[in-house]
């Protein structure tokens, strides 16, 4: 797919949309692993080293599935689409069910991006600290 087109449910965002993503996905994920090593040489609780990365792990986990889908969950739970290659902005989705089938994607990939996130955070208990 060289010119990317707005398909309900499947794509909502351009070549630029996508790559402003990967960046966010890139960073959330460096800034995870690098608090995740560091506590680890803290005598922190085990909960308190998986609470203190979820937020950089969920904005890095969400990206990625946004970067991997090409499908902004902010725009598909808004009702928006910004697929259009040169378009400045994000447009209005007209029509009532291709807004629908955007609602439901943004659900699943938040579903998604969450429990992955959960299951890392909690695969991460179990990493003792090297303090």
């Amino acid at each position: 797919m060289n010119k990317q087109e707005y398909v309900p449910g499947v794509c909502n965002i351009n070549r630029e949309e996508v790559a402003y993503r990967r960046k966010f996905a890139i960073g959330g994920l460096i800034v995870a692993t690098v608090l995740f090593v560091g506590l680890a040489f803290t005598p922190l609780s085990p909960y308190i080293r998986a609470l203190i990365i979820l937020l950089p792990l969920l904005i890095g986990i969400i990206s990625l599935l946004q970067v991997r889908n090409r499908f902004c969950v902010s725009y598909g739970a808004s009702g928006k689409q910004h697929a259009s290659e040169g378009d400045k902005e994000a447009v209005d989705v007209a029509e009532a069910e291709a807004r629908a089938v955007d609602k439901r994607k943004a659900k699943i990939m938040n579903a998604q991006a969450l429990l992955l996130t959960i299951a890392i955070c909690l695969m991460s208990l179990f990493v003792p600290a090297f303090s």
